[in-house]
């Protein structure tokens, strides 16, 4: 039987047999070299120091104090018609004049600019061009980068009703609202503002550009202060008054605008890095300076006590005191509100109850009506809104603060059903009446009073059943009268 083959074997079984060969060739048998480590040296300490041991198994999420972000403050001026970013570098040049150096960042859905002020000489040629080229990471080390040298970081977003600002504002603790001295500055401002209150309610202070001297920057301060905190609950801590500062230096950092590439203004990066900024600026806060505050200076004007305030103030004076010849209006945004005067209109007093209303030339209904409010004093303050069916009628609101129509009827009652409707008009629409004037607070609670005046043939009138049986409705009669040329009104008690 002829004898088996030998399996072949492979070659990776093999050839450490024919390495050890070639080896023991090479060498003539003699012993393989082997590593040995160096002797150890008896001078040198294998053992780590207290600070080695420290950095390798100590707090390795402590924060590095010097990356920690400046304060940032958003600045609040979309109402300024198109000047905010002027204004923001007037209270940024402002700020920058004390001391201290101040970064501004402008961000917009095409826009991103970063900026710095300092005091020095301004000088030609300083700052950078637009570049759409910037990347995301240039951006925010951008930020990172000046944030080393900036003691105050200010926010400017020209639309703040964008999702992405609206977001930004919701990172940031401290706003500044923007406002100038005149009437429409400041009920702007104030509009503004209300329009951002849904988002939330931080650290708010306020910036008053253009003010003459210190009681007219008071006097705005006095006006927002009182009505952020009557009508949104929102505490005004601090305010300063800008001034010129001509000593300060500005430095364009970086500007960019995506001219070209649609694609990267649709991703939006200036919003990302901007966002990531803030988020690591409320998440590690850097303490402020033991030098004098930059951010919130103490005001140099002479605070008076806060008393509840209206952008449109109405005074109803408690009893006479100067007599007066005519009512002095009282103007507010956009509606004139008659001031009562404080002494009467002429009158005789007669036996009884009865009084004597003197009444010019044209004794029509609106002149009767104008003739009794100020024959009333200090009773009623007028609401400049028209009534609805009855424009002869007037609205007014006493001293418990119902709202009361006041009409006349005319000869024989003729106009009695347009009346009638115009109280059940005030009835159904006294909230929104209440809202559309806050100024005269008006309680729409209460159930509107009706007053009419009819003359005193007419007061037994079968019309006049049904509304004497209310109790929220008065009739008063009265009785036209002539002496010597002067033509009057007496009336009888209510």
């Amino acid at each position: 039987m002829p004898d088996d083959p030998k399996p072949k074997r492979s070659l990776s079984e093999i050839s450490h047999l024919f390495l050890s060969s070639v080896r023991d060739r090479q060498t003539n048998g003699t012993s393989r070299p082997q590593r040995t480590p160096p002797p150890p040296r008896p001078d040198v300490s294998i053992d780590l120091s207290p600070e080695e041991f420290a950095q390798v198994y100590g707090n390795e999420t402590a924060p590095d104090p010097r990356n920690k972000i400046a304060p940032v403050t958003a600045l609040i001026g979309a109402h300024l018609n198109g000047r905010q970013f002027e204004r923001a570098l007037e209270v940024a040049r402002h700020m920058a004049a004390s001391g201290a150096r101040v970064g501004l960042i402008e961000v917009d859905a095409s826009e991103f600019r970063l900026m710095c002020f300092d005091r020095g000489v301004q000088t030609d040629g300083e700052g950078s061009t637009a570049d759409s080229s910037v990347e995301p990471r240039q951006m925010a080390e951008s930020l990172h980068e000046l944030n080393w040298d900036v003691d105050q970081w200010l926010l400017l977003l020209p639309n703040p009703r964008i999702p992405e600002a609206r977001a930004l504002l919701r990172d940031v603790d401290h706003w500044s609202l923007l406002t100038t001295c005149d009437h429409d500055g400041i009920v702007s401002s104030y509009r503004t503002l209300k329009g951002l209150a849904e988002l939330h309610h931080p650290a708010l202070s306020l910036v008053i550009l253009d003010a003459v001297d210190e009681q007219e920057a008071g006097r705005v301060s006095r006006k927002l202060t009182s009505v952020c905190r009557q009508f949104m609950n929102w505490t005004v801590e601090s305010e300063q008054v800008v001034r010129s500062a001509p000593d300060v230096c500005e430095h364009t950092v970086l500007v960019w605008r995506p001219t070209r590439d649609k694609a990267q203004m649709a991703a939006g990066p200036q919003w990302q890095a901007v966002a990531g900024f803030l988020s690591k600026a409320k998440s590690n806060p850097r303490e402020k300076s033991p030098e004098p505050a930059v951010h919130h200076p103490e005001p140099t004007m002479h605070k008076a006590p806060a008393v509840p305030q209206m952008l449109a103030e109405v005074v109803v004076p408690i009893a006479p005191t100067a007599p007066a010849t005519k009512p002095t209006p009282v103007q507010t945004d956009s509606i004139a509100l008659v001031q009562p005067v404080s002494a009467p209109a002429p009158k005789l007093k007669m036996a009884g109850d009865s009084d004597v209303i003197e009444l010019p030339a044209d004794d029509s209904e609106n002149n009767i009506l104008s003739a009794y409010l100020q024959h009333s004093g200090a009773e009623w303050v007028q609401c400049p809104l028209s009534v609805p069916n009855c424009p002869q009628a007037k609205l007014a609101v006493g001293r418990d603060h119902a709202v009361t129509l006041l009409a006349v009827a005319s000869q024989g009652l003729a106009d009695l059903r347009h009346i009638g409707e115009a109280y059940r008009w005030l009835i159904e629409n006294r909230s929104l009446i209440a809202m559309a004037m806050p100024q005269l607070a008006i309680d729409a609670h209460q159930h509107p009073q009706l007053r009419l005046l009819v003359e005193q043939a007419d007061r037994g009138g079968e019309l006049l059943q049904p509304l004497l049986q209310s109790g929220s409705v008065t009739v008063q009669s009265y009785r036209k009268l002539r002496w010597g040329g002067r033509r009057g009104m007496l009336l009888d008690a209510a």
